[in-house]
């Protein structure tokens, strides 16, 4: 199954090694982001580049409902990281019940 834990690895292995958000020191590797000039976490990205903090979650994802709640980016891309090997850990299991049926 994949966890959060691999999902953190694959990311990270995308970035330079120990790397933080230089303004706040956010280490998650799920939230940051780099460019040439610096790492920054998904929130100090966003306000750097004029852009809100903030944004809308579909809590039960997007393709399952348009219910909607207005979280920080960082724990954004925390619970979409989440949902999304969630879909994928469920997508397997159908895979598997239909090989043994």
């Amino acid at each position: 199954m994949i966890d959060l834990n691999a999902e953190r690895a694959r990311r990270a292995a995308l970035l330079p090694e120990g790397a933080s958000c230089e303004v706040c020191g956010e280490s998650d590797p799920i939230v940051l982001n780099s460019d040439e000039r610096m790492i920054l976490c998904a929130e100090h990205a966003a306000i750097r580049q004029g852009r809100s903090a903030i944004e809308e979650h579909h809590v039960a994802g997007r393709r399952y409902s348009g219910v909607t709640i207005f979280v920080p980016l960082n724990l954004h891309r925390r619970l979409t990281a989440m949902q999304r090997i969630r879909a994928r850990a469920k997508l397997g299991q159908s895979k598997d019940e239909a090989a043994a049926a």
